[in-house]
């Protein structure tokens, strides 16, 4: 269907045209209307192109509007654009319209002066784990560098000898996420509504090791018990079989975080006994850590919305998923590592968001 303009377009040419022919603005006007029905220009307007044709030459004549030069946008000169980051400079908290009321302008210039000219958006905070020191920050960038010497050095073998692991309380039940819930409504349709609703308070413990070729091992502690340094060592010695019997020996470094029963006296000489070496992990960096951002996350999208009666149910669930992944999708997470160590490399040791 052709929009509103393109059918005043069109019209505007038929009054040209039956103009040029001799025919009354009238005549023209229920010519039009007998075509065009509803979508017929008013008599008044037939009336004023008609003039108008009568007065141009044909050949240089236009259905179209000219230009015009308009007001100038004086409020979006490089004054108001220099006050305008002043302010925000001075709170980069403030709102649109105490700016507007301040210098005097509308809203909508301050608008485009902040998006458009100054090239600025407003973003939210977000939660880190805690308040990096110079002295972490200094070590994160060395680690990283270390880290990423070795993989220039050794290329892709370096991370085919890494598996990485991490724990995790899986629910029985995890709510959607409000993005998860969003479905397709006409604008006429009322709004959908989603209750709040918090994760059931029975859970198990999922302990998980995996490389760049899948999963290696996964255990489950129910919800009542925890991962003390023997524990862990335990789980080590199961990961350390597994590792003989589904992978080359070439896989040896372990990668996990700085949790106290990863990184006891019991666990490290459980580590040297194993001949299993561990990849250098910096404190509190979770953004490092490739469970945290990127395995966990993946997994518990696909257990959110859906309840699981017993742990078994549970269990067989992550298990399932575990199965279902691909090779080339452990792989690439793998290769999470490097691009995280050059970015936080390039932010001086800063948190690497998402």
């Amino acid at each position: 269907m052709a929009s509103s303009m393109d059918l005043r377009l069109k019209q505007r040419a038929v009054i040209e045209f039956l103009t040029a022919e001799g025919c009354s603005p009238i005549e023209i006007f229920y010519r039009m209307k007998a075509v065009y029905g509803e979508m017929c220009l008013d008599v008044n307007t037939v009336r004023r192109w008609t003039r108008r044709s009568r007065e141009e030459n044909p050949s240089e004549s236009t259905v179209h509007d000219q230009a015009r030069t308009g007001r100038p946008l004086s409020a979006s000169d490089s004054k108001h654009q220099s006050r305008v980051d002043q302010l925000i400079r001075e709170n980069r908290r403030v709102k649109q319209i105490d700016i507007s009321i301040e210098i005097g302008i509308s809203q909508e210039r301050v608008h485009h002066i902040i998006t458009n000219l100054l090239g600025y958006r407003k973003v939210s905070a977000r939660w880190v784990t805690r308040m990096l020191t110079p002295q972490i920050t200094l070590q994160r960038v060395q680690i990283c560098r270390e880290l990423l010497a070795k993989f220039d050095e050794d290329g892709e073998d370096f991370l085919r000898q890494i598996v990485t692991g991490d724990e995790s309380w899986v629910h029985h039940y995890d709510p959607e996420s409000k993005q998860q819930s969003k479905e397709y409504r006409h604008k006429t349709s009322p709004s959908p509504k989603k209750f709040k609703v918090f994760s059931s308070a029975r859970k198990v413990l999922l302990t998980i090791f995996w490389d760049s070729e899948g999963v290696v091992h996964t255990e489950f502690l129910e919800q009542g018990n925890t991962v003390n340094s023997t524990k862990y060592v335990n789980t080590l010695e199961k990961l350390k079989a597994r590792l003989r019997r589904v992978r080359s020996e070439e896989v040896s470094i372990i990668h996990h975080d700085n949790a106290r029963p990863h990184t006891s006296l019991e666990t490290r000489t459980a580590l040297d006994r194993l001949g299993l070496r561990t990849l250098p992990h910096p404190p509190y960096s979770p953004d490092l850590a490739l469970s945290d951002f990127f395995l966990f996350p993946k997994l518990k999208d696909y257990l959110k919305g859906n309840r699981y009666e017993t742990d078994e149910d549970v269990k067989n669930a992550v298990l399932s998923w575990c199965r279902d992944k691909t090779a080339d999708c452990f792989a690439d997470g793998i290769q999470q590592f490097v691009r995280r160590w050059r970015l936080c490399i390039e932010r001086d040791g800063d948190y690497v968001e998402k």
